[in-house]
């Protein structure tokens, strides 16, 4: 099932945690706590920046988020998918898609024209998705892809 996070309170810490082991090394001062204060902000009404949650009853499976300034290299761009993550022991198995259409999905509803995401290994997984690169840049001196899909 996937759920606003602002649903599912309980995965809040669970996912700040995840989210900054795997992505602090692209933002200067970016820890636990901006991430839980980034989820504490967000509303489960249809309006963005939302976080998205694929869990089967407690467990989780799952998140993408659908945010604004996610990428400091290109700040002429929004909004942005970011941080599509599925725990190790699920992957492979067509979540990560299943989240990038949801999050597509909440992007268009919410009237947004273009869609962009950002990734240092996942262009492919994307593209199947509808993206087309866009630019190739750097961000905190790591290598990145910055993709776009139209949305309307």
């Amino acid at each position: 099932m996937i759920s606003h996070l602002a649903d599912v309170p309980f995965f809040l810490d669970k996912l700040a945690a995840l989210h900054t082991a795997e992505w602090k090394h692209l933002y200067v001062d970016w820890d636990v706590e901006a991430a839980r204060a980034e989820f504490s902000d967000q509303k489960a009404d249809g309006s963005l920046p939302a976080t998205l949650v694929l869990h089967e009853g407690m467990e989780l499976v799952g998140s993408v988020s659908v945010v604004f300034g996610d990428c400091p290299a290109r700040p002429d761009l929004d909004p942005w998918l970011a941080s599509l993550y599925v725990v190790p022991q699920r992957r492979g198995q067509g979540h990560g898609l299943e989240l990038v259409r949801a999050a597509i999905a909440l992007t268009a509803a919410a009237k947004a024209k273009r869609f962009h995401v950002f990734t240092e290994s996942a262009e492919k997984l994307f593209q199947r998705c509808g993206f087309e690169i866009l630019d190739h840049t750097t961000l905190q001196d790591v290598p990145i892809t910055v993709l776009v899909l139209t949305l309307s």
